[in-house]
C-alpha cells in the first residue's frame, strides 16, 4: 500500500515492526522480503513515483577529491532508486573479493563467500532468473555452443541480466497491495533518535519538502538508501546527538570506493567467427547474458594484483537506433507501451542493412549481432585499493532545504592500481594474439603505465564503502551481521557496507547480503 506523507494524518502514520530506510532496489527487496515473513513493515522513500527535480536538490554535495559523476548522477530519488536506470546485471563476487590480501590494506571481510553463496541463489530466483540455469555451462549449451576457452590467466564469464529492471514495476503487485507493507512517498528521513539506556533506535524522524514533518516508530530500522546517503544519515544524525555510538567510530564514512573505468585498449577481429562466438551476447528467454573477462585469482595472487574486468564495447555508427529498437522491444516483452512508438519505423528502416546478420543471428544461436563499423573497445572496471582517507564527509557549510548538511565527497586513488590496468591488458593481448583471433592495441599510457593513466579514469556508478563491514567496533561501523555496532536495532542493507569492492558491479552482492539480513530479523521475531 502506497500514501504520499503529505496526504495522511498524524494519526494515520502506520505501525511497524520494521521501518526500511529507502524505496530503491535494496529497500524493495528488503521490504517484500520482510513482508512475505509475517512482519509489519513501513518504507520510507524520499522521492515519488517519478523523478522530481525538487527531490533531486536534496542531493547537495560537493567533490574534493577525484571527479565522481556518481556524487550527482547515480543518487536517483524516486520509488524503485537506482533500477530504473541501471544495467540489471547479475555477477556474483568470487571467493578472493572476500579474503584478506596482505597486499591490499584494509582489505579482508568478515565473512566469506559460503557465507552467503546460497543467498545469491535466492536473490536470482526473488529477481525473477530462469529456474535451471544455474551456471555458465548451462547457458553456453543452450546456445549452442562450447563454453570459451580463453587463457588460463583470464576467466570468460556471463553476466545475468534481468528482464524487468526497474524493481518497482517488478515487485508493483505486493507494494501496492499488501496490506502488512506501507510504503510513505517523499518521507525524507532526517535524523534517528537514539536511546543510549537501551542501546535502541526508537524513532526515525522523516520531513517532506513542504515541511511536513512526523515520527515513526519501530522495533528495528533498516537503512538501505544507498551508499553515499546512508552514510550522511549516519554522519548527520550522530551529529545531532553525540551518544549515538556510531559517532564515536573513527570508520565511519571512510573507505569509499567504486570502480576505475576506462577505455583501455582498442581492438581489431582477425577470424570474425571465432571472436564474435566468444564475445556476442546470448539472449534465453528474454534474459542477456554477456561475456565478461576476469583475472585469475592465482594471478592476482602471485602478481599481488587487484581484482579487475573488462568487456567489449561495439561502437556502431548506428547506435542510436539500434538502441531504440532495444527499447521498443524490452517494452513489447514487459507487456508496457514503448515510449517510441511513434519513432521506431524510422528507427527500424536505418537499420535495414543489419537487419538480416541481426535476425540470422538471435534466430539461429539465440546470440546478439553487434555491429561496430566504429570500432571495438576493452572497457575495464578495476578494484581500487580502499583507503582510510577516501571519505563521505559531511558540509558544514551547505544544507539542503530541510536543514540536512550537504555531502563532500573526497574520492581518493592510491595509484597501484596502473599495475592491475597494465598486465590485465597485456594478458588480454597476448592472449588474442596466441588464439589468432583480434590484435589488440593498449592505450599509451597504460602501455607505460604513466599512473597519470587514472586522472582520466571515471567512476562506474558502483558506489561502496563509507560504513565497512567488521568483526569489531575497532574494524567498523557495522558487524557481520549488518548491524550497526553499539546498537540493538538499527542495520544497514547495502554496498555501504563493503570493506572491498571486488571486481564486479555490487547490487547482486548487496542484495544477497540483503536477503541474509532478512533471516536474521525474522530469526529475532521467533527467537
Amino acid at each position: 500500500m502506497i500514501f504520499e506523507l503529505d496526504q495522511i494524518s498524524a494519526t494515520e502514520l502506520p505501525a511497524c515492526d520494521i521501518v526500511v530506510v529507502g524505496g530503491g532496489p535494496i529497500g524493495i527487496v528488503v521490504a517484500v522480503q520482510l513482508a512475505r515473513s509475517g512482519h509489519e513493515v513501513v518504507v520510507l522513500e524520499a522521492g515519488g513515483r517519478t523523478v522530481d527535480p525538487v527531490a533531486q536538490q536534496l542531493n547537495v554535495g560537493i567533490n574534493d577529491g577525484h571527479p565522481h559523476n556518481g556524487l550527482s548522477h547515480a543518487r536517483i530519488r524516486v520509488l524503485g532508486g537506482n533500477s530504473i536506470v541501471w544495467g540489471g546485471t547479475l555477477l556474483p563476487y568470487t571467493p578472493i573479493d572476500f579474503a584478506h590480501r596482505e597486499w591490499v590494506e584494509n582489505s579482508g571481510w568478515p565473512l566469506k563467500l559460503q557465507d552467503i553463496a546460497s543467498y545469491y541463489d535466492r536473490a536470482a530466483d526473488f529477481l525473477g532468473v530462469k529456474p535451471g540455469i544455474d551456471c555458465d555451462g548451462d547457458v553456453w549449451k543452450q546456445a549452442r555452443a562450447a563454453a570459451p576457452v580463453f587463457d588460463d590467466a583470464i576467466e570468460v564469464v556471463l553476466t545475468r541480466s534481468l528482464r524487468e529492471r526497474n524493481l518497482a514495476r517488478l515487485f508493483r503487485n505486493e507494494l501496492t497491495s499488501r496490506s502488512n507493507l506501507k510504503l510513505l512517498l517523499h518521507a525524507i528521513v532526517t535524523d534517528l533518535v537514539f536511546d543510549k539506556a537501551t542501546n535502541y533506535v526508537k524513532t526515525a524522524v522523516i520531513k517532506s519538502i513542504t515541511g511536513r514533518q512526523a515520527r515513526v516508530s519501530a522495533q528495528h530500522f533498516v537503512i538501505a538508501c544507498g551508499t553515499i546517503e546512508a552514510t550522511r544519515l549516519l554522519l548527520s544524525s550522530a551529529q545531532n546527538d553525540r551518544e549515538a555510538p556510531w559517532g564515536h567510530n573513527r570508520w565511519l564514512g571512510c573507505c569509499f570506493q567504486d570502480h576505475l573505468e576506462i577505455s583501455a585498449a582498442r581492438l581489431v577481429r582477425k577470424r570474425t567467427e571465432s571472436f564474435d562466438n566468444l564475445f556476442d551476447s546470448i539472449l534465453l528467454a528474454g534474459h542477456k547474458y554477456q561475456p565478461k573477462l576476469r583475472l585469475a585469482e592465482r594471478v592476482q595472487k602471485a602478481e599481488k594484483l587487484l581484482n579487475i574486468s573488462g568487456v567489449l564495447q561495439f561502437d556502431s555508427s548506428l547506435q542510436h537506433h539500434i538502441d531504440n529498437v532495444k527499447l521498443f522491444v524490452s517494452s513489447v516483452l514487459r507487456g508496457a507501451v514503448p515510449p517510441n512508438l511513434r519513432t521506431i519505423p524510422s528507427h527500424s528502416l536505418a537499420l535495414v542493412k543489419i537487419w538480416g546478420p541481426l535476425i540470422r543471428r538471435y534466430f539461429r544461436e539465440h546470440r546478439i549481432f553487434n555491429h561496430s563499423d566504429r570500432g571495438i573497445r576493452l572497457l575495464i572496471n578495476c578494484e581500487q585499493v580502499p583507503l582510510r582517507e577516501s571519505a563521505i564527509r559531511l558540509d558544514s557549510e551547505r544544507r539542503d532545504c530541510l536543514g540536512m548538511p550537504g555531502v563532500r565527497l573526497d574520492w581518493r586513488i592510491d595509484g597501484r592500481e596502473i599495475h592491475t590496468i597494465a598486465r590485465f591488458c597485456e594478458i588480454v593481448r597476448d592472449a588474442l594474439t596466441r588464439m589468432g583471433i583480434a590484435d589488440m592495441q593498449l592505450h599509451p599510457k597504460i602501455a607505460a603505465r604513466d599512473i597519470s593513466i587514472l586522472d582520466e579514469c571515471v567512476d562506474s556508478y558502483h558506489q561502496c564503502g563509507g560504513l565497512r563491514m567488521a568483526p569489531t567496533f575497532d574494524g567498523g561501523v557495522v558487524d557481520p551481521e549488518l548491524r550497526v555496532h553499539g546498537t540493538a536495532n538499527l542495520h544497514v542493507a547495502g554496498a555501504a557496507t563493503f570493506p572491498t569492492s571486488g571486481y564486479a558491479n555490487c547490487t547482486y552482492t548487496a542484495l544477497a547480503l540483503a536477503l541474509r539480513l532478512c533471516d536474521r530479523l525474522t530469526s529475532y521475531r521467533n527467537a
